[in-house]
């Protein structure tokens, strides 16, 4: 095992007594800002085991109310699912041999390993699919996003919802009639799911820890047992200690049953909120993999083998409000392109962090989502674009519009609209000297973060910007952008929101990634009516003779770890 971390974090409580703020520069004692660490490797001599610091504290590890990555890093290693999404995006089966859909796609029916047992050796059956299932769709208003995905799109599940929550605690998943319900147990190890319609990324949901199996007598609306160690799990680990303030220890559960894919005997979590904590805490040695780490630390170790940056499938972008409440010349698609092939990205992203930190998107879906065959946004990008950077066809396309700048008549004047916090000004102001060198007149409007998005629901903007992260499939990048999601149509599209309705009744998997892949296209490269930036990566530090770890879209995996 490593040092003890108790001299760490003592010697990390006194710096942040003595510190003038709890702000993210680099640690005192740590190395020089501007001069590159030696590579860092793994102390102590216990390669079994190893620790990852995290920036918060667990709140549950019950899987159907989870709602946050900190308390995902533990329950993605201690539940299996009947799916996983693997490092390009794909789901394969896991706890599952396979499955068949029906002609109409509404029914999924799924053969179970029947190999798998509970770390308590139990043996894992449809039953406990089944009821776990039932658990999450009645537990009550409070449940998680994955749980609601449940309730919406399970034949039956609002009903069965709403009922529950009428009785409340008292209700029983066990003996409550679900008939109505699309869940449906063939034998012990087959069961089969009907969905209220087709959703062809069904598949990559099963990977999240709700659709998970459990004990039958794990208690019903309560999830204090998931924070109190010794309870039988399905994956390949299981919990033996947690403090949800200080940390969690999983170690290897005998009764996995494929023994070999775990090559890391024991994992701890520890929570370390401050980044200059975790970077010390790095720099000494006592934590192998830092998951959150300050801008500062990440550009000294940039160029080593130590950082390690994490494409999550997180898009940075510029939303344009063609719709009823825009301004009449974001209405000509000629301006929005004239806008958009003004933007020189890539020297925006030299001033942010660089393309190692923030990768050029052509495309709004981020990298790390599947695809027809492979990862959605490198399978789009090796086709090539036509709209790329290119200030003098910027200027040909207003001149057409109507907008050459002769006079203040044919002028445009646009306001740029951003939240006050993060990068966003510097962002501004680089967008504001391109498009004025067009003949644009750009001025800015500053709002906090609260306010922003508000007003951009509301339709109360020009252009603006916008991140999002998805994790499960590429459709998800386009439609929130639809009419039929928004509050008030940014795009004023209805082709666009035809284009979603239609590929929802989609089946196939891979002519509906091909669907999105022409709906993405005739979004952004034909009516520019988003402007795709870069990807946002988060930086975390590891020790370099680690190896094995892995991303599969927005989950961290361990298990596979191993010192060099």
């Amino acid at each position: 095992m490593k040092k003890s971390l108790s001299a760490l974090l003592a010697g990390i409580l006194a710096l942040s007594l003595t510190a003038c703020s709890g702000g993210s520069t680099a640690p005192e004692g740590g190395g020089s800002s501007d001069t590159t660490p030696a590579t860092a490797e793994a102390s102590g001599d216990d390669t079994s085991s190893m620790i990852v610091a995290i920036a918060s504290q667990f709140d549950t590890l019950d899987p159907c109310l989870s709602t946050t990555v900190y308390n995902g890093y533990v329950i993605s290693h201690i539940y299996s699912g009947l799916m996983r999404t693997n490092t390009e995006g794909q789901p394969e089966p896991d706890l599952c041999t396979g499955f068949d859909i029906s002609d109409d796609g509404l029914t999924y029916t799924f053969h179970l390993r029947d190999d798998v047992t509970f770390s308590d050796g139990t043996p894992i059956t449809s039953a406990n699919y089944e009821y776990a299932w039932l658990r999450a769709m009645s537990y009550g208003i409070d449940a998680a996003t994955r749980t609601n995905d449940m309730v919406t799109y399970i034949k039956g599940g609002t009903e069965y919802n709403l009922h529950a929550i009428e009785v409340g605690d008292s209700f029983d998943c066990t003996t409550e009639d679900h008939s109505s319900v699309g869940i449906n147990c063939i034998d012990d190890y087959t069961i089969e799911v009907t969905l209220s319609n087709p959703l062809a990324y069904f598949p990559q949901w099963l990977g999240a820890g709700v659709w998970s199996a459990l004990p039958l007598d794990t208690p019903q609306h309560d999830s204090a047992w998931s924070l109190e160690p010794g309870y039988a799990t399905s994956g390949p680990y299981v919990l033996d200690y947690i403090n949800i303030n200080d940390k969690a220890e999983i170690s290897r559960n005998e009764k996995y049953f494929k023994p070999d894919f775990i090559k890391m005997d024991k994992i701890t979590f520890q929570v370390m909120p401050d980044a200059d904590a975790q970077a010390l805490g790095f720099e000494s040695g006592d934590i192998d993999v830092a998951l959150n780490i300050s801008t500062e630390t990440s550009s000294k170790y940039m160029g080593t083998e130590n950082l390690w940056v994490l494409n999550y499938p997180s898009a940075y972008g510029l939303v344009v409000n063609a719709g009823p409440t825009g301004p009449d010349f974001l209405k000509d698609v000629r301006v929005r392109k004239a806008l958009y092939i003004a933007i020189d990205k890539d020297a925006i992203i030299d001033v942010i962090g660089g393309p190692d930190m923030h990768p050029a998107l052509g495309g709004w879906v981020a990298y790390g989502l599947g695809g027809v065959d492979g990862d959605f946004r490198t399978e789009r990008d090796a086709q090539g674009y036509e709209a790329h950077y290119d200030p003098e066809e910027a200027k040909r396309l207003l001149a057409e519009a109507g907008y050459d700048g002769s006079d203040d008549a044919h002028t445009i004047h646009l306001t740029y609209k951003y939240s006050t916090n993060s990068y966003h000004a510097d962002v501004a102001t680089m967008l504001q000297q391109m498009w004025t060198a067009i003949g644009l007149d750009v001025d800015f409007d500053a709002v906090e973060s609260g306010v922003y998005y508000g007003q951009l629901d509301n339709g109360d903007i020009q252009i603006g910007r916008y991140g999002l992260q998805v994790s499960d499939s590429p459709i998800s990048f386009l439609d929130w952008l639809s009419g039929d999601k928004q509050v008030t149509s940014l795009a004023g599209d209805e082709h666009f929101d035809q284009m979603l309705r239609d590929v929802r009744s989609v089946s196939d998997e891979k002519e509906f990634l091909t669907r999105v892949h022409e709906i993405e296209d005739y979004f952004i490269q034909e009516q520019f009516l988003m402007y795709p930036m870069w990807q946002n990566a988060q930086p975390a530090l590891v020790k370099s003779n680690l190896k094995g770890y892995e991303l599969h879209i927005t989950a961290l995996w361990f298990g596979n770890c191993y010192f060099e």
